[in-house]
């Protein structure tokens, strides 16, 4: 080979080296700047939800006027049961997990002291709306019973007199006898919802003060009773009932009857009868319960006759179905001008009962543990 030829492919692969190592240093820049995008799209994604995060905490203290010892007291409890802190302070079923994990860790009492946990605990059930415990929402914990409830053990009927996060008590008749530190089994009551059977153990008992009526002698027992954080829900009647959140419209498909005359389920209406807007707070194959603006009519009783349509997914669509009023509640707390209404379906044809089923069945299986399927 000539000296001219050596020259010219010295010359060539000096090139073509060259060409290879913009290559390599352009792909390495491509895969740098990727993941740089990454690593700050990662980042930014973060800061975002941070930020969320904190927007919400703060809407919950300024709603709930928490104070910085309420915090605390919060990051405490959301550490003992191992959960966020934004779950523990809007989600009933977190804030009792979490709670109870707390105070199991506290010495037994009757009454709490001023300034323990138990205390403490009542104080931000009661800030973040968790108490009283509404209706139409399932017993947890019996730390949310209300007094006034019906408890049964054997044969015997008694009424909760007191309710604190340490303790529970129940009135019974003189004629009941209980033995400290000794567990049994007793039925609740709960009005509009289910029998709970909860497993307690006794852990005082005083007599209840004379009366005239009972000619001199106790006029019963106060039984002091350990809290059950898993009380079984007992209902026996024919469906599957779900708690699910979605919009429902009614129509009224009788006006009221008109006292002095006959009866007004008789005459046509005098126009179009117009639907009014709902939420839907459970749902059975066999009927509904919902939050309704009171109509321009007024209250709505029971007896009343309705059309429903609502949506509960998108193999769960329903129109027209009939349902009469078997339960209504005056208006009273939140929402503001709304009645709770209990509906029972009516003339239900086949083919929707079995679409109500089946959607029934579809979300009982995905229910969060708030809102885990029962018997309606």
């Amino acid at each position: 080979m000539t000296p001219f030829n050596e020259f010219v492919q010295s010359v060539q692969g000096s090139f073509a080296a060259n060409r290879a190592t913009s290559v390599t240093r352009l792909a390495l820049v491509v895969v740098a700047a990727a993941v740089a995008w990454w690593a700050i799209s990662i980042w930014r994604r973060h800061r975002r939800a941070r930020r969320e995060l904190a927007q919400r905490i703060r809407a919950v203290v300024a709603s709930a006027r928490l104070s910085a010892a309420d915090l605390e007291d919060l990051a405490r409890i959301a550490t003992a049961g191992e959960l966020p802190m934004i779950d523990v302070m809007t989600v009933l079923a977190q804030f009792e997990h979490a709670t109870g994990r707390l105070l199991a860790q506290e010495p037994p009492t009757i009454r709490p002291s001023l300034g323990s946990w138990f205390e403490r605990v009542r104080h931000l059930r009661r800030a973040l709306g968790f108490s009283p415990l509404s209706a139409h929402l399932w017993l947890l914990s019996t730390r949310e019973l209300v007094v006034g409830y019906s408890v049964v053990m054997g044969a015997s009927t008694g009424h909760v007199a007191e309710v604190n996060e340490a303790s529970f008590a129940v009135d019974w008749p003189a004629t009941v006898v209980l033995v400290p530190d000794t567990s049994l089994s007793v039925t609740i009551d709960r009005p509009d919802d289910a029998r709970y059977v909860s497993r307690v153990r006794v852990l005082g008992v005083d007599l209840l003060p004379a009366s005239s009526e009972s000619g001199g002698r106790p006029a019963g027992v106060r039984g002091f009773f350990a809290h059950d954080e898993q009380p079984e829900r007992q209902q026996d009647r024919e469906y599957l009932r779900i708690r699910v959140s979605a919009a429902v419209r009614v129509q009224i498909v009788d006006p009221p009857a008109k006292a002095g005359g006959a009866s007004a389920a008789t005459a046509p209406p005098a126009g179009p009868v117009p639907q009014i807007a709902g939420t839907i707070v459970d749902v059975s194959a066999g009927g509904l319960s919902l939050h309704l603006a009171v109509p321009p009519s007024g209250l709505l009783v029971r007896g009343r006759h309705l059309h429903c349509w609502f949506t509960l997914d998108s193999q769960a669509r329903f129109e027209a179905l009939p349902a009469v009023i078997v339960a209504a509640d005056p208006v009273k707390g939140p929402p503001p001008g709304q009645q709770h209404l209990r509906l029972a379906f009516v003339s239900v044809r086949d083919s929707d009962r079995d679409r109500l089923v089946a959607a029934v069945a579809r979300h009982q299986g995905g229910a969060a543990p708030s809102a885990a399927a029962g018997k309606a």
